[in-house]
């Protein structure tokens, strides 16, 4: 996606080891326009799959997974990290751990928004090693849902995470793929 693609080469930053910021348009102050195209692209990859919702874990991949989902005309979910009271009790619960926040979550979703009958799009900003994505794999598995499969912004060719999903079967689609990090530049794929 030659959009996404420039704006990676313009404006992200390599932070410590090879965390890559992409905050200043995609996940924090958010170019919705961007967004916007980002979700239609992806939406657009999976057209023809039988899919009945789109399913993220918050906070980073709710903005695009609410316009792939609007793409799609289905209703959009996002695991929660913390138990609120804004949230039935009764939840489907995986744990996650996240390398760059180096932090461990239980991650859940209300049983009554995922069931047997759903075909689940995974969504997610970035990624790498794939340990959101696995427990929200473990999340759509306990529901009795199907997987359509796996879209994101941005993938990470260093990490594991694309190559784990897809020897598990998992269909994945990155826009735009990072081949590396080489002395503080971003590298993308062809």
């Amino acid at each position: 996606m030659k959009e996404l693609r420039q704006r990676i080469l313009d404006e992200a930053q390599v932070g410590e080891g090879d965390i890559i910021h992409v905050d200043m348009f995609l996940n924090h102050c958010m170019d919705v326009e961007l967004l916007e195209h980002v979700g239609r692209e992806l939406a657009r990859r999976f057209k023809g799959e039988k899919i009945t919702k789109v399913l993220t874990v918050e906070s980073s991949g709710i903005a695009i997974a609410c316009f792939v989902g609007l793409a799609l005309h289905v209703p959009v979910i996002y695991a929660k990290k913390f138990q609120t009271g804004y949230i039935d009790p009764q939840v489907y619960s995986a744990e996650t751990h996240s390398f760059s926040m180096d932090k461990s979550y239980t991650i859940r979703v209300s049983k009554k928004y995922l069931d047997e009958d759903d075909s689940v799009l995974i969504i997610d900003d970035i990624l790498a090693n794939g340990q959101s994505v696995l427990a929200l794999l473990e999340l759509v598995s306990k529901a009795g849902s199907e997987v359509a499969g796996v879209g994101v912004a941005i993938e990470k060719a260093m990490r594991d995470g694309g190559k784990v999903l897809r020897r598990m079967g998992v269909r994945v689609e990155a826009l735009e793929t990072v081949e590396r990090v080489e002395n503080g530049r971003i590298i993308l794929a062809d």
